[in-house]
């Protein structure tokens, strides 16, 4: 497979207004490309060849970030790529000086505006975490950095950036009376969110933490748990002077009841928090919560009536997903319908079906069976991986996953299904781990298997049509 294959053409777009006056009509689609941007077995822009992919992120302007294991004579990269050529941000894995490589192994990249963070294991075996722009490397954090309240960092999970830079991240300190913590660290400041010798506002001090999110304001909310007060879980929000309580167990939820626990947060620009949370005592035993330390709502409930039939069903499926106009997107089983599962996307008011199990899906003669991986824009549409039901419609092994794209049950479209070509391979199969999936504005990046299990990083552009809705 080339790298900078020929766009691969996979549906027609000449019936884009129809389309969305008439939902039957929506199968026909518009023009999606899918671009070939990386495949294994090719040749790295480094040297060497691609192995394996990992992680897929889109930039503006659809550039698309990535990691990949490599043959020699680096053995890892990140890169930042559009549909022309491919940039080197980072290398690992190559100890002579002139290769510049920054360590033995980088990995999971993420999205800071311009720039790409990443995390990296340096030569000595420590850790530390980048920043680049295919240009330019910088250190922003290692192992053995003073820590904000004395004694030195341990890094110890995945980095997380905002637009302007900012990196959070947990990480155990050593030498000094706090033990472990949510820190972020800005252009020439470091600073705590939480440790474990912290207060909490609820009473007691935290005792472990999750990972953290960041907005675009470097605020931080986190999953903590709490030792010596009225809570031993709940889910937080700092900026480094104040800590706001997002959900608390033995708080009331929302709804009815009080909370037991919860799942991992996500937060938006406003400082809006959103997370599954369990609840006992209640009308309902889970749900998704969206809060911001004033007020809290509850966006979806167990047990309560789900649009287009059937109730919320008890387990409700990670990705988590939140945007700046308080928009949740979740996924969710369901019970009492004809469907046994479904996308959704809610506000707290109105809540929108995007996908059901069961329902035809647009631009196969098949029907939706499972949910995987999924992604939301600014404007309420969303990207999902599915899969179709076998021996429906003509579905078989080979064709029976795919992606798509809408805002809503009424105007899904397919981008990409297995059994077709693109770049001139079939695709056989699409990955549905988290963090193989992402969407902007621009389009869709996705990572596929092909035959001889070789594996390819492809960006679906959306046309004009569907993107300017």
């Amino acid at each position: 497979m080339n790298r900078t294959a020929t766009p691969v053409v996979n549906s027609v777009c000449t019936m884009l207004l129809l389309a969305l006056a008439n939902p039957t009509l929506v199968s026909a689609g518009t023009q999606i490309n899918n671009t070939v941007i990386a495949s294994t077995g090719t040749a790295a822009p480094a040297g060497g060849n691609y192995l394996l992919f990992h992680t897929v992120a889109l930039q503006a302007q659809h550039r698309v970030v990535f990691d990949a294991v490599l043959g020699g004579p680096s053995t890892s990269g990140v890169f930042l790529a559009d549909e022309q050529t491919t940039t080197v941000v980072a290398l690992g894995g190559n100890p002579d000086p002139a290769a510049r490589n920054v360590g033995s192994f980088v990995f999971s990249p993420v999205i800071a505006g311009d720039e790409v963070v990443f995390t990296g294991s340096t030569f000595d075996s420590s850790q530390a975490i980048f920043r680049g722009n295919g240009k330019n490397t910088s250190l922003v954090v290692q192992d053995g950095d003073a820590a904000p309240g004395g004694g030195s960092l341990v890094l110890a999970g995945a980095a997380v950036a905002n637009s302007r830079g900012d990196v959070a991240y947990f990480a155990q300190v050593v030498g000094a009376a706090d033990t472990q913590g949510i820190f972020r660290t800005g252009p020439g400041r470091t600073v705590a969110i939480a440790t474990d010798n912290s207060f909490v506002p609820t009473g007691g001090t935290f005792s472990f933490f999750g990972d953290p999110v960041i907005n675009a304001r470097g605020q931080v909310a986190f999953f903590a748990g709490m030792s010596g007060g009225s809570a031993d879980f709940g889910i937080f929000r700092g900026d480094g002077r104040n800590t706001t309580v997002i959900a608390a167990a033995n708080q009331s939820a929302p709804g009815g009841g009080t909370f037991v626990d919860f799942g991992d947060p996500v937060i938006n620009s406003q400082g809006q928090v959103a997370v599954d949370g369990a609840v006992s005592n209640g009308v309902s035993a889970s749900g998704e919560f969206l809060g911001d330390g004033t007020k809290a709502l509850a966006v979806a409930l167990a047990g309560r009536p789900a649009p287009k039939g059937g109730n919320y069903g008890g387990l409700f499926f990670q990705p988590l997903l939140l945007n700046d106009h308080s928009q949740v997107a979740f996924s969710v089983n369901l019970t009492g319908g004809t469907s046994r599962r479904g996308i959704f996307r809610s506000n707290g008011k109105t809540t929108t079906a995007i996908a059901l199990q069961g329902t035809p899906a647009p631009g196969t003669t098949g029907i939706f069976n499972s949910f995987f991986d999924m992604k939301m824009n600014e404007d309420g549409t969303i990207a999902f991986i599915a899969t179709l039901t076998k021996g429906a419609g003509g579905v078989d092994t080979t064709n029976d996953t795919g992606i798509w794209v809408g805002t809503s049950d009424a105007d899904l479209q397919l981008v990409v299904r297995t059994g077709e070509l693109v770049g001139g391979n079939t695709l056989v199969k699409l990955s549905q781990d988290l963090g193989r999936l992402d969407m902007n504005e621009e389009g869709i990046a996705w990572i596929g298997e092909f035959p001889g299990r070789s594996a390819a990083i492809v960006f679906s552009r959306l046309p004009p049509c569907k993107r300017d809705r």
